[in-house]
């Protein structure tokens, strides 16, 4: 049945929506699309729909519906205002008399009795007036029980409307007969009115075109399904077509439909009284859509399902479950007998009006695929392209021989699908995922090798432009991001660093799609910006999917443009989906189906479930490859230089350096090494060796060496010192991390990395951490800094050490920072491209999946470093040392390795247990002793030998003669050693 939507009251008339299947030969294949592009191969791969097998007849006969599956019909009912057949059902009318007042309460409302009458709107009138029709089949004296045959045919043609006719409470002025058809009609008087058919433009006696329209139509329907095999020869008399009810029912008619049982003891068509009043191409379409609805009926009538069943059914709340399949293949038969009848309608559009509501069903794809809705609304229209699709992949009977299925077992359309599917050979998974695919591409399918990857994965009917064409008016449907109207999804630009979860909720058989877009310049710079996209919805039995890889139409590059893909991308083993070269303007379309289709439509429609995608772009880790193994360490000098050359110039400046931790080391591009240090204290000291009380200490240092002589720069002037980084405000300071010489746009620079701290409280542990900045300097003034840059801090700190570009053989600099905690401190680690530390927007962090742009995300590496330690490379591999944190003041240092610089670091070997430490150290023998942030320096060390440094420091922070900074300045200093790794 087509209807308009209206307003629907009590009862109503007798109005049935049913769609008797059939079908026809495939189209002649359309050109294959180019062959995918295969520059990238993802595993494992899959083999897409399998191709059908010889039919089996057994297979076929012995797939019957499960009890679980089984549509319960129930008892009629048509909601609390509807009394008649509630009437029937407590057994208080008879059959006759449900019948006779059913349809009387259509037409004479007074004269049901009161106690019948309804007493508000019907649920499902249409369906009541259906129930009634299929009840009168078994009443002798129903109103709808009438024959009419076509006079004998003389000389002559016949005046159609010669004399009226009486049918159901009408009198209609004509009677047009042609083939196994007849039409009554009544002749317009107004040609504004919508009632009664336009006359013919010859004047009295000729039959008016729009009639002559309908039988043609008609008649085309028929010849098309007798070809397919249906049996569509009327009973005694011809298949009627009615326009028009009496004046009560036309109030509430706006649509056509099909009665199971009316003039003629057969099916019939109903129609308004001028079927093209809004629409002269209904001329043509209905006839051909409504007579399916008779083929259907009549398939039953004929077959081996008795009217009870048939009355039962439309009766139950079934009845929808059926309606689904009978609307969706009464769409795809109307376009076949346009195909199979080569017939030119007056206006070709007609033969496009089966696709009209396409968007009903592609606009709202993750809804139910038997979803229904009242009668002669559009969804149930809408899902015809389902009907195409499982005669592409089998042949044109598939749709046949489910009704077949359903005529010999009663079953749904659901079971009818499947057991035609298994007879094929094919699984209903991939099919549904297959459909899917198809729907979303809206082309020829590809072919790509043997086995196809992506066989079934499109239409090589033409029609599909048509129902491209009938998207693109709706919002849901544009053509945003690929470039092409297509089915309702969501897109997401996805730039690297992307760790997002994202919901679809499906109804079973509904399908979700998600168009994953890679962001322009965000990526892997080293590798043309490519990241690796994973895709991950967890465990779900209920689900299958797979990623389509293309680009929009018009985009750049060699890259396959939608809606040819370039590849299909399959779920690995633990059901992810993998794309390793995602990078602009590639864009990946998740398209996902919920398997478990539910054989009732009511259940199925609602039956909601959220499946959750886990969507990362990262770039893929490279751990290297090399030959990693137990370290052999030994130290050969626990007084290395340039030990003594700070002892002496300590002792001898008027107001430089003498103590101070942190202790990093830059070689300048003059072959000067710059020392990086964080709290200083500066000269001079006492005759004796001891340190003034108005010594200053300032945050952080440098300290330049050339050859044997010290130089130190600080901020502020000899008179007032004060720190490199001074703090922003009161209570607030700077301690450095690495440095590294930074060479932009061709000039070098010094940056070094600061870390902010701040005190909030009196106590000797009341500070905290606030953010981390990069400081620029020229190389020319050390003494301040060109600019400070914010940096990343949300993790903590970063700058603990630095591995620089030219150092990590991969063009990022490596920047190491830490999760603090008072023992058991965690390595994090990010990097950028080049040597820009400042660069912030080119910041990546790691994590155990790959490099993200997300310092939320960063994830923990090792386990028990220090605040500051060092990663450099060596032989091949990098080597780290730090001190060991697992223990809280650990003197214990360890190195350890790894084929990259973000590791994982392994093959732990100690290098030194710094012996100041405690009680017990040597040579302090203090409690308040400590020993702490070792660093290797590579401006030292060649070969397999390494220089390391490490700074001693006391808990005593007494401000007097007996404080331990003040009488022993040799506390506060670094110590070196030269150990050598072999």
């Amino acid at each position: 049945m087509r209807r308009l939507p209206y307003s629907l009251a009590a009862a109503l008339l007798l109005s049935l929506l049913v769609a008797q299947p059939s079908t026809a030969a495939p189209p002649p294949a359309a050109p294959a699309e180019p062959a995918a592009q295969t520059d990238v191969a993802e595993e494992p791969t899959g083999g897409g729909v399998p191709e059908a097998q010889p039919f089996d007849q057994e297979i076929f006969d012995a797939f019957t519906e499960s009890e679980a599956d089984a549509l319960d019909t129930g008892p009629p009912d048509f909601g609390p205002n509807e009394r008649i057949v509630h009437a029937h059902n407590e057994g208080e009318i008879t059959t006759e008399e449900m019948v006779r007042y059913g349809l009387a309460s259509m037409s004479d409302p007074e004269s049901v009795p009161e106690d019948l009458r309804p007493t508000g709107e019907i649920d499902e009138p249409e369906r009541y007036a259906a129930y009634l029709s299929a009840q009168a089949a078994l009443v002798e004296d129903s109103p709808l029980r009438q024959t009419l045959t076509a006079p004998e045919v003389g000389a002559a043609a016949p005046d159609d409307c010669a004399s009226s006719f009486n049918y159901n409470f009408k009198d209609y002025e004509c009677q047009a007969f042609a083939g196994d058809f007849v039409v009554l009609y009544d002749l317009k008087d107004d040609p504004s009115s919508d009632k009664g058919v336009p006359p013919a433009s010859g004047g009295s006696g000729e039959r008016p075109y729009a009639v002559q329209q309908m039988l043609d139509a008609a008649d085309e329907a028929q010849a098309a399904a007798r070809e397919l095999g249906f049996d569509v020869s009327p009973n005694e008399g011809p298949f009627a077509i009615v326009l028009g009810l009496n004046d009560i029912q036309d109030d509430w008619f706006s649509g056509a439909f099909a009665l199971p049982f009316g003039l003629n003891e057969q099916p019939m068509m109903v129609m308004p009284s001028d079927p093209g009043f809004d629409d002269t191409n209904n001329y043509d379409y209905l006839p051909r859509h409504e007579f399916f609805h008779v083929v259907q009926y009549n398939y039953w009538d004929t077959g081996d399902i008795s009217w009870a069943w048939v009355r039962d059914w439309i009766g139950g709340d079934s009845f929808k479950s059926m309606n689904w399949w009978m609307e969706t293949t009464a769409e795809w038969a109307t376009l076949q007998s346009y195909r199979l009848m080569p017939y030119d309608p007056v206006n070709p559009v007609a033969a496009d009006m089966y696709a009209s509501s396409v968007a009903e069903f592609l606009g709202d794809p993750g809804r139910a695929l038997n979803a229904v809705e009242d009668l002669g609304s559009s969804r149930q229209y809408s899902t015809f392209p389902l009907a195409f699709y499982l005669c592409e992949r089998t042949d044109r009977s598939f749709i046949r021989k489910t009704w077949e299925h359903i005529e010999a077992h009663g079953s749904s359309p659901i079971t009818a699908i499947r057991a035609t599917l298994a007879a094929y050979g094919i699984d209903e998974s991939s099919t549904l995922l297959g459909f899917a695919v198809a729907n979303y591409r809206l082309a020829a399918q590809q072919v790509t090798g043997n086995p196809n990857p992506m066989a079934g994965f499109g239409y090589n009917d033409d029609e599909r432009d048509l129902w491209r064409q009938n998207l693109e008016a709706d919002n849901r449907t544009d053509d945003h991001v690929l470039g092409m109207a297509r089915p309702a999804r969501t897109s997401r630009a996805v730039p690297m660093g992307t760790q997002e979860t994202y919901t679809s909720t499906l109804e079973p058989g509904g399908a979700a799609y998600w168009d994953f877009s890679a962001v322009q310049n965000s990526g892997d710079p080293t590798n043309s910006y490519r990241s690796k996209l994973t895709i991950d919805p967890g465990t779900r039995e209920d689900l299958n999917y797979v990623a389509m890889v293309w680009s929009p139409v018009g985009s750049p590059g060699s890259l396959a443009e939608y809606p040819t893909a370039a590849r299909a991308v399959y779920p690995d083993l633990n059901g992810v989906i993998t794309v390793t070269d995602f990078a602009y303007p590639m864009t990946v379309s998740l398209i996902a189906i919920r398997t478990d289709l539910k054989t009732d439509s009511v259940a199925a429609d609602g039956d909601q479930r959220d499946y959750t995608w886990r969507v990362e772009a990262l770039v893929p880790l490279d751990n290297g490859s090399c030959n990693l193994s137990d370290l052999n360490v030994n130290v050969t000098d626990e007084d290395a230089p340039p030990e003594q050359t700070f002892l002496d110039y300590a002792e001898s400046t008027p107001n430089g350096w003498t103590g101070g931790d942190s202790t990093y080391s830059v070689r300048l591009p003059d072959g000067d090494l710059l020392w990086l240090f964080s709290d200083t204290f500066l000269g001079p000291l006492n005759d004796n060796g001891t340190r003034p009380l108005d010594a200053p200490l300032v945050n952080s240092t440098f300290v330049r060496q050339d050859g044997n002589t010290l130089t130190t720069i600080h901020g502020g002037t000899t008179a007032n010192p004060t720190a490199i980084m001074p703090p922003a405000q009161a209570d607030h300071w700077f301690w450095l991390g690495d440095g590294m010489i930074s060479r932009q746009n061709g000039t070098d620079y010094l940056q070094v990395v600061y870390q902010e701290y701040y005190r909030f409280g009196d106590g000797a542990w009341d500070w905290g951490f606030n953010r981390n900045v990069v400081a620029t300097f020229s190389l020319s003034n050390l003494k301040s800094p060109l600019r400070v840059e914010e940096l990343p801090s949300q993790s903590g700190a970063w700058g603990s050490a630095l591995l620089p570009a030219s150092q990590s053989g991969d063009g990022y600099t490596y920047i190491y920072g830490l999760e603090d905690a008072p023992t058991n401190k965690k390595q994090q680690i990010a990097r950028v491209h080049g040597s820009d530390i400042g660069a912030t927007e080119k910041w990546q962090y790691w994590t155990p999946k790959g490099w993200t742009a997300y310092e939320s995300d960063a994830g923990i590496g090792l386990n028990g470093i220090a605040n500051e330690y060092s990663v450099s490379a060596w032989n091949g591999q990098f080597v780290m040392v730090t001190q060991d944190s697992t223990l809280a003041f650990n003197n214990e240092v360890f190195a350890y390795t790894s084929c990259s610089p973000a590791g994982p670091f392994t093959n732990q070997s100690l290098v030194y247990k710094m012996p100041e430490t405690g009680m017990f150290g040597v040579p302090y023998y203090d409690k308040d002793i400590f020993a702490y942030n070792p660093h290797i320096h590579m401006t030292l060390s060649s070969g397999n030998t390494f220089t390391l440094s490490y700074n001693v420091n006391t808990f005593d922070n007494r401000v007097s003669t007996e404080g331990a900074h003040y009488r022993d300045p040799s506390i506060y200093k670094p110590r070196f050693i030269t150990f050598t790794l072999s």
